[in-house]
């Protein structure tokens, strides 16, 4: 097989030293699981509490159902995002650098949805009717599109991260320095690895495929989970923004997440020798870039519902802007975007302060975890601090949450608990792969910005521009000066005669249905392509349509039309005729809907009729612009009311408000996670159980007496 590599049995310096970090056990590591275990299992003396006494003795209540617990839920999950990005996206693109630090981004994806996974749990009073989900749910529920979408991100990431690792656990099954048990326990992992060429070749394929589909995968599932709170009618909840923000804000966490640990794996286990200033380098320009893009997504979403700050969203960027989260508000934006954004600039952009690369990135990274948190604090709890309705005559503590001592403990032990897992498994499992690394030092890469300043040290960019451009340049702004000069009214355009300009409105009675033709009557079902049309529409109209189930009541209230009437006349009374008059309609949102010029008959009046769904009072107004010779501007206002809004209500019929499943959706999760099912089936099932355990019974592998045999070349 082209670019096989074959050694010994022996290990290199760094080899031991990643074997010492499994087996060296001092003091300081049983004080480490002495703390972590005793707040995981004060976390679980509070939860015993919360199942005892119900959740009364948390600060939720029904007016704030969520809190601390779906806080920690969509931040772990998000921070699981960075197995799939620095593991999968850099595997898709050979990044060969980042073969030391894929498997601990991996292993982190696995940690966080374990603990994520559970906080929906936690936060049921009954955690005993989550069998209801499967018993009774609806695949038109966002919880249950949560349930699949997470079930099926977790089984894939577990798998993602034990399939490149059965060669090194067939190296860690040989090694005698291992106690027996844990040999034993590795040879029972490798699946018949015995590192024959044909074995090799499975397993890139493998690994390849789990690589490609996780991707997609990965962005479907906070995708979903944002789907959690847009479908909703929540202010600052009932965006289409969520779904591209909460992806981009959980690769931000998760490469924050990576950079951290890869710190501490550094510095605890002296993994010197493998995560170098290069890994922090390049990652840290990746969460610059992100750090930009997190910025955008903030300034979009909060600029355009500040500007106009009205309607339902304006208690909640009260609360945001000036009120009791103004200062948590304050500390996720410095955190999330200006802090890491000058640091990482500074430490990764100017020359001299290069040598602290590793401090600096560990730092922001740090700011973008904790501000990754907060920014999930204040999508929940703000929002449901800000209902449609004002909450009357509750007590105080209903409608502002306070998190209790029962809720931080848990939360507390989730983190402890995360901790946990990940010290256990990194004394359980190397944390650097072998196999990808061995033979292979981390290449040296030189800036470029220092070999350009070698070659050319004398090169500076001075300012130029040529000639043409400069004559360019001034041609357009002065054309552009005329231009505007001209656009100015001049002293003959203010003369003329005074026009009065009037409006009114009223209601037009409903207009009739068109009675059927006798031929349509006679034939209701068409004939031909119709009569096909008309049976495909009776049959498939239950699967789309919600099985033609009556219209709302939107749809159903009759169209009220509306006559305004502009009446253009000179200051002396006489009609003006043949004049255009321009219609407007100022929206709830402060723009001006236009609607096209009518002339004036010979009674000066221009009449529009309206047919619209719009419901309550409206400004209109008509605009004459004058001809420019003999007669002047003007314009008239008034206020035209549309008819009474119907009950808020959500709607009778459509694609998710529907008794049984709907196939947009249902055909949708069917495809798409089932695909994803089959893939793992495929790639593990029967390329590894399958065929790589008849490859080491028949193949030709050197035997594991040997190590780690033959490893793939790059």
């Amino acid at each position: 097989m082209q670019g096989m590599q074959v050694h010994d049995g022996t290990l290199s310096d760094r080899e031991a030293n990643l074997l010492r970090s499994m087996t060296q056990i001092t003091w300081k590591f049983y004080l480490w699981i002495t703390v972590l275990f005793s707040v995981a299992l004060w976390g679980l003396y509070a939860y015993v509490t919360q199942l005892r006494e119900g959740m009364i003795v948390t600060g939720l209540r029904d007016q704030i159902f969520w809190g601390l617990y779906i806080t920690n839920f969509v931040f772990f999950v998000g921070i699981s995002h960075a197995g799939t990005l620095i593991s999968a996206i850099l595997r898709v693109c050979r990044a060969q650098w980042s073969h030391p630090i894929t498997r601990l981004a991996e292993g982190i994806t696995v940690f966080a949805l374990l603990i994520g996974a559970p906080m929906v749990i936690i936060d049921l009073g009954r955690p005993d009717r989550m069998l209801n989900l499967f018993r009774f749910g609806r695949i038109q529920s966002p919880i249950l599109w949560d349930v699949i979408c997470v079930s099926t991100y977790l089984t894939g990431c577990i798998l993602y991260f034990f399939i490149p690792m059965i060669p090194d656990l067939a190296l860690l099954a040989t090694r005698n320095e291992l106690p027996r048990w844990r040999r034993r326990f590795y040879k029972s992992l490798t699946l018949g690895w015995t590192g024959s060429p044909g074995q090799w070749h499975l397993l890139e394929r493998s690994i390849s495929i789990m690589a490609i589909f996780i991707i997609p995968l990965a962005i479907s599932v906070h995708t979903v989970v944002s789907w959690i709170f847009v479908m909703t009618l929540r202010p600052g909840w009932n965006t289409t923004i969520f779904g591209p923000y909460f992806v981009t804000g959980a690769i931000y966490s998760g490469i924050g997440a990576v950079i951290v640990s890869m710190f501490f794996l550094r510095r605890v286990f002296r993994f010197g020798d493998y995560i170098q200033e290069l890994h922090f380098r390049n990652l840290g320009i990746l969460l610059l870039s992100l750090s930009l893009l997190f910025l955008y997504f903030n300034v979009n979403e909060y600029m355009a519902v500040g500007y106009k700050f009205g309607g339902h969203e304006k208690a909640l960027l009260d609360r945001l802007f000036v009120g009791e989260f103004a200062t948590l508000f304050r500390i996720m934006l410095g955190l999330t975007t200006l802090g890491p954004t000058v640091l990482l600039i500074a430490v990764l952009g100017i020359k001299r302060w290069r040598h602290f690369t590793i401090p600096g990135t560990v730092l922001a990274a740090t700011f973008v975890v904790v501000g990754a948190w907060l920014e999930r604090y204040l999508i929940v709890v703000p929002t449901l601090s800000s209902p449609f309705l004002p909450a009357q005559g509750l007590p105080p503590e209903w409608m502002n949450y306070r998190a209790s001592w029962v809720e931080w403990s848990i939360i507390a032990a989730a983190f402890a608990t995360f901790l946990l897992i990940y010290t256990f498994l990194s004394k359980l499992f190397p944390m650097v792969s072998i196999w990808e690394t061995r033979g292979k030092e981390a290449p040296m890469v030189e800036r470029i910005e220092e070999r350009a300043e070698r070659a050319v040290p004398a090169m500076r960019p001075q300012p130029y521009m040529p000639p043409p451009l400069a004559m360019a340049l001034i041609g357009t702004l002065l054309v552009a000066a005329i231009s505007a000069r001209a656009q100015q009214p001049t002293a003959a355009e203010e003369k003329g005669k005074a026009t009065v300009l009037e409006l009114e409105w009223e209601p037009l009675p409903p207009a009739e249905p068109t009675a059927a033709s006798a031929e349509t009557a006679g034939n209701p079902q068409g004939e031909g392509s119709n009569r096909a049309y008309f049976f495909a529409y009776q049959f498939l109209s239950p699967l789309f349509s919600g099985g033609g189930a009556a219209r709302s009541e939107a749809e159903e209230r009759p169209v009220r039309p509306l006559a305004i009437t502009a009446k253009l006349r000179d200051t002396n009374g006489v009609p003006l005729s043949y004049q255009a008059v321009g219609f407007a309609l100022e929206t709830s949102f402060g723009t001006l809907l236009q609607f096209s010029k009518v002339p004036t008959d010979s009674e000066g009046r221009a009449r529009l009729v309206l047919r619209d769904r719009r419901c309550g009072t409206y400004p209109f107004q008509a605009t004459f612009g004058g001809d420019q010779q003999t007669l002047r501007k003007s314009y008239a206002l008034a206020k035209v009311d549309f008819g009474p809004c119907p009950a808020p209500a959500l709607p009778a019929s459509g694609v998710l408000i529907t008794p049984y499943a709907t196939a947009p959706i249902t055909l949708a999760f069917v495809f798409f996670y089932g695909t994803m099912w089959v893939v793992f089936f495929y790639a593990f099932g029967y390329l590894l159980v399958w065929r790589m355990r008849r490859e080491g019974r028949g193949g030709e592998g050197l035997g594991p007496q040997h190590g780690l045999e033959t490893g793939p070349g790059n």
